[in-house]
């Protein structure tokens, strides 16, 4: 009976990474049988909330800013997968202050394990040579805040870091304004740069279906969420024999990636230290497309979960 079930309160249900733990968690027959969902979003109202409502999901509303409203959405949980949004407000302390919250509210409520999306901390990463990719330190400072107060209750404290989105390169092949050739144009290595892609809706909620699966086991661990990994050569000759259309790659400078980006300086410095680290760092830190076997323990805690190839991300997406 779902009264019997354990809660896991799920932030950002309607988003991509919200919504794909939630379909990881209503896929397997254990965990389902385990878990009553209540998805937290903005507006319980509009028609995706009321999709997940109609799946059994409790829906309500709570606000990050908001200790009082934060403890209330955790109130009763067992678990909880929380996750943040930089770019609702594009600062660094903000979406400290409100991660921060959350843990908070996972303490004060006595939650027995919080997934917590986070992502390197790319100023110690790269020993401040890049230092403005804020939207990764925040996270990033979040889990160091977590770890240091998690004793207080006991707290199992996992930290997912999701990897560069699949969906980002669709958008990012243009037509060359010479050849008109479909190019993907971007500072990196067409053989050399690896790059960890992830199908942020299919596969992000199977790493934190097994981190809740593993339970204690998990506590601590960071999860690099990589669906899998390619060069950029590698990127534009999938989507060409995926979609039979030829798409071709084209290195550029980072200056003149910049120049094309619409947004405010500060905003075009942090897009641009991000490319970087993924050319110079692999995301991760260097060599780390070589160690991914300790992520696989989470895929395989859960029966039949299976990653997205990107060449199966094409087949699905790109029309």
């Amino acid at each position: 009976m779902a009264s019997q079930k354990k809660i896991i309160t799920v932030f950002g249900a309607t988003g991509n990474q919200g919504g794909s733990v939630i379909a990881a968690l209503l896929a397997s027959p254990v965990l389902a049988a385990q878990y009553a969902i209540r998805g937290v979003t903005r507006d319980p109202t509009k028609p995706s909330a009321q999709k997940l409502a109609a799946k059994g999901v409790e829906t309500i509303k709570a606000d990050l800013n908001d200790p009082t409203s934060l403890k209330s959405a955790v109130t009763g949980a067992a678990a909880v997968f929380a996750v943040t949004n930089y770019w609702d407000t594009m600062s660094k302390s903000t979406e400290e202050t409100q991660g921060k919250n959350i843990v908070d509210a996972c303490i004060a409520a006595n939650v027995q394990h919080l997934v917590w999306s986070s992502l390197p901390n790319v100023t110690k990463l790269t020993d401040g040579t890049l230092s403005h990719v804020e939207h990764f330190d925040s996270k990033a400072n979040v889990s160091v805040y977590a770890e240091a107060e998690k004793a207080k209750t006991g707290l199992w404290v996992t930290h997912f870091m999701p990897s560069y989105f699949m969906s980002n390169i669709r958008s990012s092949v243009k037509p060359d304004p010479n050849t008109g050739v479909a190019t993907w144009s971007v500072p990196w290595k067409e053989t050399a740069t690896h790059l960890p892609l992830l199908d942020i809706t299919a596969d992000t909620g199977k790493y934190v279906a097994g981190a809740l699966t593993l339970g204690s086991a998990a506590d601590g661990k960071f999860i690099q969420g990589v669906s899998q990994w390619a060069t950029p050569g590698e990127v534009v000759k999938t989507i060409s024999e995926a979609t039979g259309n030829q798409v071709v790659f084209k290195e550029i400078s980072a200056d003149a990636w910049r120049e094309h980006l619409p947004m405010p300086d500060f905003v075009k410095t942090e897009l641009v230290e991000n490319m970087l680290l993924i050319r110079d760092y692999s995301y991760y830190g260097k060599g780390t497309e070589t160690k991914q076997s300790d992520n696989e323990v989470f895929l395989k805690a859960v029966d039949g979960q299976k990653l997205t190839t990107f060449a199966e991300f094409v087949k699905a997406n790109w029309n």
